[in-house]
């Protein structure tokens, strides 16, 4: 019978450990909350001053519409910090961070996708709001994921363990 290869058993001390750069994580996660607002605003200019729809506020608004957009600017923002703090918390507890991450992530998008749909109003803002909505959770996930693997670096073991492997 062949010997079965060791493919990084717990009790193998000299497979590379993961390590998260924390600073690199939390830059990045900055920038995708920047990237989030950034299609909140976006999405309704586009919406009011391409398309004519009255979104956050009426047609006499212009193309930037009322207030409301930047408190749906900063929502977007929020969203995006709150995913990094998720997954820097799935990162140091769950196995599969990323698989129930991207759980969450794609259930709570599809929430605020289709959350808008429901309340009365006019269809083509409320279509408009859903879309943004949908655009802004698929960016938060992506880039979110995205940095989490290109700040997670494995490093060999500093030293070698003076206690016996568990079997």
């Amino acid at each position: 019978m062949p010997a079965v290869p060791n493919r990084g058993a717990p009790h193998d001390r000299s497979a590379p450990r993961p390590q998260l750069d924390e600073r690199r994580f939390r830059a990045a996660g900055l920038a995708t909350s920047i990237v989030a607002a950034l299609i909140a605003v976006v999405g309704v200019v586009i919406a009011r001053g391409v398309f004519g729809i009255p979104l956050y506020g009426t047609p006499q608004s212009g193309v930037w519409g009322s207030g409301a957009v930047i408190g749906y600017a900063f929502s977007a923002f929020l969203c995006g910090v709150l995913a990094t703090g998720l997954l820097f918390l799935l990162l140091r507890t769950t196995p599969s961070p990323i698989t129930y991450f991207g759980w969450i992530v794609g259930l709570v998008t599809a929430v605020a996708a289709v959350l808008p749909l429901t309340v009365p109003g006019d269809i083509g803002a409320k279509v408009a709001t859903a879309l943004i909505n949908a655009a802004i959770g698929i960016a938060i996930g992506t880039l979110t994921v995205s940095a989490a693997r290109r700040s997670i670096l494995y490093v060999p073991p500093t030293e070698p363990e003076l206690q016996p492997p568990f079997i």
